[in-house]
């Protein structure tokens, strides 16, 4: 059994549990830190936050998430701490997972046209300043 004595795990989400525990990690300590890079530069290599689902964006915690607690497993093996192996091979095999299914390419952002711009940005009779 990977997890030693028995684990009971969660059915439900917790009461005090906000889908938006990333946004409030905190920013200045190496966690926070690694974890909101990391996230920020895999959405930036799938072409941004506007040309990701929530589907995909959830995907992207998951695999965040996973890559910092394989790393914190790694760094404690390579300090000689025993490190549950199996448990290794399991978040590796995840994160993989997770990889394959977001895309192992980077892809360009979605970039408007001049044309685009341009007609966003026409004055109309109503909007424009008159002198006075």
């Amino acid at each position: 059994m990977a997890r030693g004595k028995s684990v009971r795990l969660l059915a439900s989400i917790p009461q005090k549990y906000t889908p938006d525990f990333m946004d409030r990690l905190d920013k200045r300590t190496v966690l926070g830190k690694a974890v909101l890079d990391r996230y920020q530069t895999v959405v930036g290599d799938l072409g941004g936050e506007d040309a990701l689902t929530a589907i995909k964006r959830s995907l992207v915690r998951r695999f965040t998430w996973y890559e910092v607690m394989i790393e914190g497993m790694e760094c404690r093996a390579a300090a000689g701490e025993g490190v549950d192996i199996g448990a290794w091979t399991q978040l590796t095999n995840s994160w993989l997972g997770i990889a394959r299914m977001l895309g192992l390419e980077r892809r360009s952002r979605p970039v408007k046209r001049l044309r685009e711009i341009m007609s966003s940005s026409v004055v109309t009779p109503e909007s424009s300043v008159r002198p006075t």
